[in-house]
């Protein structure tokens, strides 16, 4: 495990860029400050004959081949462009297990498991897949909103819509990234049916009645919580196999676990957790001016940025500073999530939720489970009522540009300080009132040194997969 390096000079790499160049980005420190990069523990890539190995030894399920065995067809649901997962590295050689199990190509769907963030664009899925996939393939764009979401049933006081070419396929596998997550654990696993192939009832549901599992915490300490209520809806629907990938900071694919969706997910998410581990000792963690988080690998679009800034939330730091390319510049979620509260949008969905009676009974059956905690229910309420199509958005914020808001954010103390080229000002605003957004990143340093004489530093170059040990 390595340990924290002070650093003499003033500049420090870290990566940016994820999906979008994937380099690294040199930040620069004023001479004097004391300047601490916090590297997690890390771990090599895998080469080719490891992944044919994982494939090849799968955790509580047969071989992948001999699940396809009789099966006439098969759809594999992948995670987006805002996850790490390094897919064109193992797909190749998925989709070779159920050729070799007897499914033909022509019988394979490729089914993006886009939950209720954007569509991806023709070039962003071909980046997801790989060329070679890309090229034989045209997989499915997941619309939480859409016709294809179909009702199932309820599953243990919640309600399931999901894409009905999931439902449909005789063998249904899923690919997701497992890195820690705030609200259920770690990300992949069955996350990639709940949310990532729901409905808009099935995600509000999700992130709205039921309670988080912190970041890096395997199991539940809840009776239900969200990782829990995601798995249950997983077996009751049926997932054949989960593909499990774990990745280091350098987004490579360093682990690779298939199987059981439940069984795999947690194998993986121990790998995860000692990659991530980042041990800070106690005198810098209660001693430190500054943090500065990175997003990568989560920094393709502004939205994730508040798993970064988690990463702070274990140290005693005053001041938090964000690095994050955010490199699509979009700042959507159909459900909000990510962009602050937004009321006016709240409010224009109210008068056609109230005409539909189904929706009604739906959230009343629904508050059951939410009603034991009143902010669990204010969460379902919003995210119940705050659906909002993608196309819908995009004609709402047609005329905002990334500077379009008119308060400037360059005055006043300000937490916590971002530099990104790239994240919408009004959405920032709405989501950080009381942060600084910097478009260049030297006003940024003037202004941390204006308010510390030479400060102590500490630089968190993945922060969104580092789990912080104070020891």
């Amino acid at each position: 495990m390595r340990q924290p390096g002070q650093h003499s000079e003033t500049a420090v790499a870290v990566p940016s860029g994820a999906w979008y160049g994937d380099r690294a980005l040199e930040v620069t420190f004023p001479p004097g400050w004391e300047v601490h990069l916090m590297a997690p523990a890390d771990a090599p890539a895998m080469d080719d004959a490891a992944i044919d190995r994982a494939l090849a030894a799968p955790v509580g399920t047969p071989r992948l081949r001999d699940l396809a065995a009789g099966k006439r067809s098969a759809i594999i649901a992948i995670d987006d462009l805002t996850r790490p997962t390094p897919v064109p590295r193992f797909l190749p050689q998925l989709i070779g297990e159920l050729t070799a199990g007897g499914i033909a190509e022509s019988r394979i769907g490729l089914l993006m498991g886009t939950a209720a963030h954007r569509p991806m664009a023709a070039d962003e899925v071909a980046r997801k897949l790989g060329p070679s996939v890309a090229a034989r393939f045209t997989p499915i764009l997941h619309d939480f909103m859409g016709p294809d979401i179909r009702r199932v049933g309820w599953v243990l006081g919640g309600p399931v819509h999901l894409n009905r070419h999931f439902l449909d396929a005789d063998l249904r596998i899923v690919v997701g990234g497992v890195i820690p997550h705030a609200e259920t654990g770690f990300g992949g696993g069955a996350k990639m049916v709940v949310p990532g192939l729901s409905g808009h009832l099935t995600i509000a549901h999700f992130h709205g009645a039921l309670p988080p599992r912190p970041a890096g915490q395997l199991e539940s300490t809840e009776r239900l919580d969200r990782r829990a209520w995601a798995e249950a809806v997983a077996r009751h629907v049926g997932v054949d196999a989960a593909v499990c990938a774990v990745v280091n900071s350098r987004r490579e694919l360093a682990g690779l676990y298939v199987g059981d969706v439940v069984q795999a997910h947690r194998t993986a998410a121990r790998q995860a957790r000692a990659i991530g581990r980042t041990d800070v000792p106690r005198n810098l963690a209660e001693n430190t001016d500054v943090i500065v988080v990175n997003a990568y690998p989560l920094d393709t679009d502004p939205v994730q940025m508040g798993k970064s800034l988690a990463v702070g939330t274990k140290l005693a730091a005053p001041l938090m500073v964000l690095i994050n390319s955010a490199s699509d510049g979009i700042m959507y979620h159909g459900m909000g999530m990510g962009c602050g509260v937004e009321w006016g949008r709240l409010l224009r969905n109210v008068p056609g939720w109230l005409a539909s009676p189904r929706r009604m009974g739906t959230w009343l059956r629904g508050m059951v489970t939410a009603i034991r905690s009143p902010i669990l229910a204010a969460r379902f309420c919003y995210f119940t009522m705050n659906g909002l199509p993608y196309e819908t958005f995009k004609k709402r914020t047609a005329d905002l540009g990334p500077e379009s808001e008119a308060r400037p954010t360059e005055h006043g103390e300000g937490n916590p300080l971002v530099w990104s080229p790239t994240i919408p000002r009004w959405g920032f605003r709405r989501k950080h009132p009381h942060g600084r957004l910097y478009r260049e990143w030297a006003p940024l340093v003037a202004e941390v040194g204006r308010r510390f004489k030479k400060p102590r530093v500490l630089v968190f170059p993945c922060a969104p997969m580092q789990l912080v040990e104070v020891l």
